[in-house]
């Protein structure tokens, strides 16, 4: 074998195992539910979509076998089985068993093709050695260690304001995976009125009016009975907030015009509010997340370890605003919104506090003479 050879190079086991496995799964909707595959539309398109991209990952790596992230990107992707949203909330036994064995298996064949490719790195090619919190001034050691103090000080009020935002949207204290859902889905057997009145403004309205601006909703939201009705209690319960004198950036229900967008079927966040929402929250965590991971690299830790902790939080982020769009197609899909959301946060735990610690206690790099 010459220099230029790839150690490895033509063993295909991973490769071709892969593919069966995507293809696998591409089919797994036909083998749970036969001619009834495509009455589950979540079952079926997360199945369907998950196997083609695993089957295009295996085709890449047949042909362009001197790739390394094909192996990623198929772990990732059974991973994605594994936290499927089905596997969470179906009570049917074969989709749970279909989701485990398919991930298992996908996994087992990660980590057999990530050793390979691992395996495949020539002996002889130069290693660069990364600087760490030891070979850095004391100057370097306090920015770092201020970033990330202040950016999970961040973090820390955005949950605040993600539970004040969401928490009781289901009519219970507290939040939940069905608050989630509500956010994104929305309650369809209500308004958001309603929903807003049972939940998180419950301590605004005595009961006895709290009925009447229900029965107001169920009655059809006329505008005469707003008028003759619902206005005083606007007025008297609401006004402090809800109208353009209050100074603050609410909605308007002291008119009818203003109230009757809450006093429909509630469908959740807009198309055009996802949109916007993306893109901040893209823009934004994107630079936190490369703020934080840039500090880590500089830790004392395992290569691989580190690298997990660093691609996480991106994964997540991707994973989690894309299921925002699926759990207003969905409500199943708000299960992978939090799952997404815990390992976002754990990986953004993870950097902050092994960060602080090599920082404070890691002892500088000696000097040579």
């Amino acid at each position: 074998m010459s220099n230029n050879e790839v150690p490895g190079q033509q063993r295909l086991a991973a490769r071709i195992s892969a593919l069966v496995i995507g293809a696998l799964t591409i089919f797994a909707p036909w083998y749970i539910s036969g001619p009834l595959a495509t009455l589950n539309r979540g079952i079926f398109w997360t199945y369907i979509i998950t196997g083609v991209l695993m089957v295009t990952v295996a085709v890449v790596a047949l042909i362009w076998r001197r790739a390394f992230w094909p192996a990623w990107g198929f772990f990732l992707l059974t991973v994605w089985i594994i936290l499927a949203p089905d596997a969470l909330s179906s009570a049917a036994k074969d989709v749970s068993l279909m989701h485990f064995i398919l991930g298992a298996a996908g996994i087992v064949v990660s980590i057999f093709w990530i050793r390979r490719m691992f395996g495949r790195i020539p002996r002889d090619r130069p290693v660069v050695k990364g600087r760490t919190f030891r070979d850095c001034s004391s100057s370097e050691r306090t920015l770092y260690g201020l970033v990330i103090c202040v950016l999970g000080l961040g973090y820390c009020m955005a949950l605040g304001y993600l539970y004040l935002t969401h928490a009781g949207l289901n009519g219970k204290p507290g939040i939940s995976v069905q608050d989630i859902a509500i956010t994104y889905y929305g309650n369809r057997s209500g308004t958001r009125l309603e929903l807003m009145l049972r939940g998180q403004m419950r301590d605004k309205i005595s009961p006895d009016e709290m009925d009447r601006v229900v029965a107001w909703l169920k009655s059809g939201s006329t505008e005469d009975e707003y008028d003759e009705t619902i206005y005083p209690i606007i007025m008297k319960d609401c006004a402090s907030c809800h109208s353009p004198k209050s100074g603050k950036n609410l909605k308007d229900y002291t008119t009818y015009e203003g109230i009757i967008p809450v006093a429909t079927v509630d469908h959740g966040m807009s198309i055009e509010t996802l949109v916007k929402l993306s893109h901040i929250h893209l823009f934004g965590i994107g630079l936190v997340t490369f703020v934080l991971g840039f500090v880590f690299c500089f830790s004392m830790l395992p290569a691989w370890f580190k690298n997990v902790v660093i691609v996480a939080p991106f994964f997540a982020m991707v994973i989690d605003i894309a299921t925002w769009y699926l759990t207003k197609w969905d409500p199943v899909f708000a299960y992978t919104v939090v799952v997404s959301g815990l390992i976002l946060g754990s990986a953004w735990g993870i950097q902050i506090f092994v960060s602080l610690y090599q920082i404070i206690f890691l002892p500088a790099a000696e000097k040579k003479a």
